[in-house]
């Protein structure tokens, strides 16, 4: 049995449709958009660049090479310690916590079809925020029963009561794009007093953690979150790439996408519950890290050139970006400051480019 490549005759609906082929093995054909697939390979051996590189990053500074022996099993008991106890689980966190919320950006973006729907702004992430906050400050009075769950499912429940939230008050017989934003962004803001709230009845050591958590960190990496949250991701993209081709029908409208036999309403329940799940979990994980679920998707769909940005791509480009930050952290900044100071600063200037590009090409 051979491999051949052909041409895809179905071509895409934007007006520069980007290059695909359809990769035949027997019955079986695939997909593929080679500009796409270049982009997602460079960008896992960034990814693993950053990871080795990070590793030597610390007090106890190793070379990649010495890293990759370590890796490998060739390293003294100090080495061991060094990289598999304190630096691999924080490493590893960066990696799995800038893929899960670039898939979740992706999955929010292409379901709101608008390119500032992200977990950030709909209201998910902020009700993640509000309830560990509140198991955080108020943990000995009204948050008692949040504290006593621990902070990683406090968050989690939080973060799916506040997508519950969005979905009920969006739902009008179908997803409407425009009101889900609105919604999302109404939520943030009342999440955001549950917040402010917290931190002003709060002891001031347990504001000073609070405070840590929102910015954004892996510093406090655990094995344990590390497996948690790589089970869930694994879990996500498969769940993905079952519903791949009604994700990419997506942008064609429902009523097109019902007419080529697809169900957008079912298929968006589907990627919102993803985006929901992955991204609470990476939340309560290391925190709110800002901004990185709105650039990845972003950076992936001007990169692949494809109709709305793809899930995987985004994904291996927000671990990029955390992994990256991370070591800016340890190695060029000041020390002890927290990853999601350094997505913040980038992403700040890049939501106004994106707001300025929409805004022109809604008047256009």
């Amino acid at each position: 049995m051979t491999a051949t490549v052909v041409a895809d005759p179905v071509t895409a609906t934007p007006p520069v449709p980007p290059r695909r082929w359809v990769l035949r093995v027997g019955p079986v054909a695939l997909p593929v958009r080679p500009r796409l697939l270049v982009a997602s390979g460079v960008s896992l051996a960034l990814v693993l660049v950053l990871l080795v590189v990070g590793l030597g990053v610390g007090d106890f500074p190793l070379g990649p090479l010495d890293v990759l022996r370590i890796l490998f099993g060739g390293g003294t008991r100090v080495e061991n310690v060094v990289v598999f106890d304190v630096g691999l689980p924080r490493a590893l966190l960066a990696v799995l916590v800038g893929a899960g919320l670039g898939l979740a950006g992706a999955l929010t973006q292409t379901v709101a079809r608008n390119p500032l729907a992200t977990p950030d702004i709909l209201g998910i992430t902020a009700g993640a925020s509000a309830a560990a906050v509140t198991a955080i400050a108020l943990g000995s009075g009204a948050g008692a029963w949040l504290a006593d769950i621990g902070i990683p499912l406090a968050a989690l429940l939080g973060g799916v009561v506040g997508a519950v939230l969005m979905y009920a008050l969006a739902w009008r017989g179908g997803i409407e794009p425009f009101r889900l934003v609105l919604v999302g962004v109404a939520l943030t803001w009342v999440f955001q007093a549950v917040v402010s709230y917290g931190l002003t009845r709060a002891q001031i050591n347990d504001v000073a953690r609070a405070q840590r958590w929102l910015v954004g960190s892996v510093s406090a990496a655990t094995w344990s979150s590390v497996a948690t949250l790589a089970v869930v991701l694994a879990l996500g993209v498969v769940v993905v790439a079952g519903i791949g081709r009604g994700l990419s029908l997506l942008a064609l409208g429902d009523d097109l996408s019902r007419g080529l036999g697809v169900r957008a309403g079912r298929v968006g329940i589907v990627a919102l519950a993803v985006a929901v799940i992955v991204s609470a979990v990476t939340v309560a994980a290391a925190g709110p890290v800002a901004f990185v679920a709105l650039l990845a998707p972003q950076i992936a769909l001007r990169l692949a050139r494809t109709p709305q940005p793809p899930p995987v791509l985004s994904g291996l480009l927000g671990a990029v970006l955390v992994s990256g930050a991370d070591l800016l952290c340890r190695s060029v900044l000041p020390g002890g400051l927290a990853v999601g100071v350094v997505t913040a600063a980038v992403g700040g200037p890049f939501l106004v480019y994106l707001m300025i590009a929409v805004s022109r090409k809604a008047s256009a």
